[in-house]
Order: C-alpha cells, then sequence, then structure tokens
C-alpha cells in the first residue's frame, strides 16, 4: 500500500492534487477541506494517502493528516458508505465536528450532512461511537504534513514550545502572510510567538 507521497505538489484542485515523486506524478483525490489547506504549487508537501483498488481501477485517496485518514478508514468499513461518499462527508464537515457528533450519537446532526440518510446515520453511529475518541486522539503531531518544509518545522518548534494546536499552526500561517512561505524558520518562529 501507498501510505504517504512526499514530494512537489505540481498541481491543485479543490478535491484533486498531483504529487510528483521521483519523477512519477501521482493523482490524489482529496476532500474539500485537504484541498483548502494545500500549500502552493511547486512546495514540497507529504500528504497521507490510501489506494483504493477496485476491479475497474486503482484510486489514491489523500488526506492532510492522520486523523482525516483514520476517520476515512473508519467510514468506508460502515455498510453502504464507500470512498466516494466518506470523502464527500469530509469536505462538508472536520474530522472533529463529526467525531464529536457520533460521541454525542446525535442523529439528526448527521442527517443534515450531504449524503447521510437515516440508515447511515445510524450505521455510523453504532460502528463508529466506541471508536471516536480512539480516532479524535490520533496524529496530534501530524497536522503539519501539508505545510511547507519551513512552516512545518516552525510549528514543531512551538510545539517543543508548548504551543498546542490549532493555536501553534494559525500562529505559523499568519507568520507565513507577513514574512512569506520561504522566510528562515530562524525567523518565522519569533514572528509567530507574537500571534498566539
Amino acid at each position: 500500500m501507498i501510505e504517504r507521497l512526499h514530494g512537489i505538489l505540481v498541481e491543485s484542485h479543490p478535491t484533486f492534487a498531483v504529487v510528483e515523486c521521483a519523477g512519477i506524478g501521482y493523482g490524489v483525490q482529496i476532500s474539500a477541506r485537504t484541498g483548502e489547506r494545500m500549500p502552493p504549487e511547486g512546495t514540497e508537501i507529504t500528504i497521507f494517502t490510501h489506494l483504493v483498488v477496485r476491479e475497474d481501477a486503482m484510486e489514491l485517496f489523500g488526506f492532510a493528516d492522520r486523523q482525516e485518514k483514520e476517520l476515512f478508514l473508519q467510514m468506508i468499513e460502515v455498510n453502504g458508505v464507500g470512498p466516494k461518499t466518506a470523502q464527500r462527508i469530509l469536505s462538508s464537515i472536520s474530522p472533529g465536528d463529526f467525531l464529536s457528533i457520533i460521541a454525542r450519537g446525535d442523529k439528526a446532526a448527521l442527517n443534515k450532512i450531504k449524503g447521510v440518510g437515516k440508515k447511515t446515520a445510524e450505521l455510523f453511529i453504532l460502528s463508529l461511537k466506541d471508536k471516536a475518541m480512539a480516532i479524535s486522539a490520533v496524529g496530534g503531531g501530524e497536522t503539519t504534513a501539508l505545510l511547507s518544509k519551513n512552516l512545518g518545522e516552525t510549528v514543531q518548534a512551538l510545539h517543543t514550545l508548548g504551543v498546542k494546536d490549532p493555536a501553534a499552526q494559525k500562529a505559523v500561517e499568519k507568520a507565513a502572510e507577513i514574512l512569506g512561505e520561504d522566510a528562515d524558520v530562524t525567523k518565522l518562529i519569533p514572528e509567530a510567538l507574537k500571534h498566539i
């Protein structure tokens, strides 16, 4: 299986990206939320992936962090939920919000998500309620996967200083707006600390 890709983002669309690794361009299906977090084309990125193999096709699905990937994997285990449906759901709601709804057993809130009917809502709650806390805990330090190398290192530095996500990531993004994404880590850290 292809667990993740590390390379250059050569194409970025709302729900599709191409990552070039060692001269090969991998087409990756992504949620709209992951699409919003993509850096500019030409940037070096790491993206978590899951390969879905069917009789007539092989599709690579990509995720901004381990939590989104783990939730996707659990969703496609639910009867009647395929990869495209899981991706559509992840495009319309964050993994954290989705897991919160599951933990509360809130069928009405699930029904408001596009692509989730009454039966699917019940199946999600039955299948995922016991797993919601475990999935929530996945990938604490992996949220920097889609950031450029310098920004990722800056977020990690803030983690070392005791700043947790999402505050660390937001502060680094603000610093990058001011100094530029290619700014040196030694300049990004003090700038980011101003925005905590």
